[in-house]
């Protein structure tokens, strides 16, 4: 009886540890299950999170390209920038002695430019001038070489930038004002 004995015995054993083996793996794939969801609702909330930063990156430069941004320290560089503010168009004045009431006359609008310039960044680790400029509603980054409505971009310094094309130079200063200058006025560069 002493054999049957010890037979009975380890089947109980292999029984019971069989159970436990069971349990356990049960156990720690609900564990795994937990890990994984819980990762998954982290995960979407940090992409949630790191959408509404962009979005929110994006309105700002919306802003700034619109002339909003008037140049300060930047928030989110910590350095200061400086805005390329609106032309003032100033027109002629002519008063009537006839009438008391003044009478204000423009000159001729120039012809219209769609490149706007509005910021020059300097980055400091790469010693490199980018602009950034707008044509019509678009904005550009642009840097030395690069073309933007058919013209070359020679250089870009702290107040200016200046393009080419086959026959004109096109300059825009930081402070808003443009000039045109044909290709055989070598003051351009």
């Amino acid at each position: 009886m002493n054999r049957y004995h010890t037979l009975i015995i380890a089947s109980v054993l292999a029984v019971f540890i069989s159970g436990m083996m069971a349990v356990r793996s049960t156990l720690q794939k609900r564990r795994f299950d937990r890990t994984v969801n819980e990762a998954l609702r982290t995960s979407e909330g940090y992409d949630q999170k790191f959408i509404d930063m962009v979005n929110r990156l994006e309105n700002e430069l919306a802003l700034r390209a619109s002339f909003s941004y008037i140049g300060r320290k930047d928030p989110m560089t910590g350095k200061e920038r400086i805005v390329v503010s609106n032309p003032v168009f100033e027109g002629r004045r002519n008063y009537s002695r006839k009438s008391s009431a003044k009478t204000v006359t423009t000159t001729p609008a120039p012809e219209v430019d769609s490149v706007k310039l509005t910021a020059i960044i300097f980055d400091d680790e790469k010693k490199l001038y980018t602009a950034i400029v707008m044509v019509g509603e678009r904005s550009f980054a642009i840097e030395v070489g690069d073309l933007v409505v058919e013209r070359r971009i020679i250089t870009i310094s702290n107040e200016r930038v200046v393009m080419e094309d086959d026959t004109t130079y096109y300059i825009y200063e930081i402070t808003g004002r443009r000039e045109k200058r044909n290709k055989g006025d070598t003051a351009a560069q």
